[in-house]
């Protein structure tokens, strides 16, 4: 079933609740590096689950930068007693340290990254999912935004909550030098805000996991992991601000970006992706021709990287085909993406279909 056809679960804000957390700074006996890009993820990510495209009320959703102990942080977790919830989130952003045995915990201001004492100065991610299974919701959803947190998929009391994080259980996540926010929120804040033009219209778990899976490692920082449980997959934390533009000229090529993305992950050897290109550009280039015209210089530049990435998924002949269309096809306004490009790579695909080396010859 396509994914903008299955119904999302939409939580109702008087049923929701979320606590977002951030350390940004240290003290003493604390020596970690400060991290003011926590904090202001922490601001923005508020702001984003309230805002018109949020599923949360104001009221609540809280946040606490550096808060100085465990307490500070559990306390505002909703009581175990009251009604029950659809969702409850817990966020985090800072830095994450490895306890006893590996065991992930969330630094606080004061927490000392030395094996030993790591549990006895921070925040044990432990902790958090047992104060989470006490409190009444039907959906519990964990965003860890620090170093090592793919941990937290291995600790006491993650069965039962969606775990969503910015790296693997080896992994440390990456802040770009000078950036506002840390790198995997601002890429979260930024699919939040401008939306999937050809995604559902609401961006459930897995959709937002499905293109940071992308967007993340194409920007050079570590690929994120999630695990569902249950129906989790499907809850909505925001609707989906460019629903409906998959056929605008904008639309199409953010569409094309994204499908660029994939298909440089697909040159770097990871697996499957070329295949996903291929198909993501075959759709692009039909939507194209469709809205535009199949002789519009966008829709030529998309037929053209659909030929190429099919070829490089494996299929040479396909690839051949479809160039050989452009190339009998092409118009004076197609430019250089017209006739003269797809003649070149039509020769490059013909002589990997034979089986015979030759020059690289730059794809659209």
């Amino acid at each position: 079933m396509p994914s903008d056809s299955w119904p999302p679960l939409v939580p109702v804000a008087a049923r929701s609740a979320a606590v977002l957390i951030g350390t940004a700074t240290a003290v003493v006996p604390g020596s970690l590096p400060p991290l003011p890009q926590a904090a202001a993820s922490v601001t923005a990510l508020a702001a984003q689950l309230t805002g018109p495209l949020g599923a949360f009320d104001p009221s609540a959703v809280h946040r606490r930068v550096d808060p100085q102990t465990p307490a500070d942080v559990l306390r505002l977790l909703p009581a175990p007693g009251r009604a029950p919830l659809d969702v409850l989130l817990f966020f985090y952003a800072g830095h994450g340290l490895l306890g006893e045995d590996k065991r992930l915990c969330l630094a606080l201001p004061g927490s000392v990254d030395d094996g030993p004492v790591v549990e006895r100065t921070s925040l044990p991610v432990a902790a958090v999912f047992q104060a989470m299974r006490q409190v009444r919701a039907e959906h519990k959803v964990a965003v860890l935004d620090c170093c090592f947190a793919g941990r937290a998929l291995d600790a006491a009391g993650a069965a039962d909550i969606h775990l969503l994080t910015a790296a693997g259980r080896t992994k440390k996540a990456l802040t770009p030098e000078g950036h506002e926010h840390t790198g995997f929120t601002a890429a979260l804040l930024r699919l939040a805000a401008d939306g999937i033009p050809d995604g559902p219209d609401h961006l459930d778990l897995g959709t937002l996991y499905r293109h940071l899976a992308v967007t993340l490692p194409a920007a050079g920082l570590p690929e994120p992991l999630q695990r569902a449980f249950g129906t989790t997959g499907d809850l909505a934390l925001f609707r989906n601000s460019a629903h409906g533009t998959a056929h605008t000229r904008p639309g199409l090529r953010a569409r094309a970006r994204f499908a660029a993305q994939v298909r440089a992950l697909g040159r770097r050897g990871r697996p499957g992706r070329a295949a996903q290109a291929a198909r993501l550009f075959a759709a692009l280039a039909g939507d194209a021709a469709a809205a535009l015209g199949p002789a519009h210089h966008d829709s030529l530049r998309y037929r053209h990287a659909h030929a190429s990435t099919t070829g490089e998924a494996g299929d040479p002949d396909a690839a051949c085909a479809l160039l050989e269309g452009i190339v009998a096809e092409g118009t004076p306004e197609a430019g250089a993406q017209g006739p003269a490009a797809a003649r070149a790579s039509l020769e490059f695909w013909r002589r990997e279909a034979a089986g015979r080396p030759g020059p690289d010859v730059p794809s659209p």
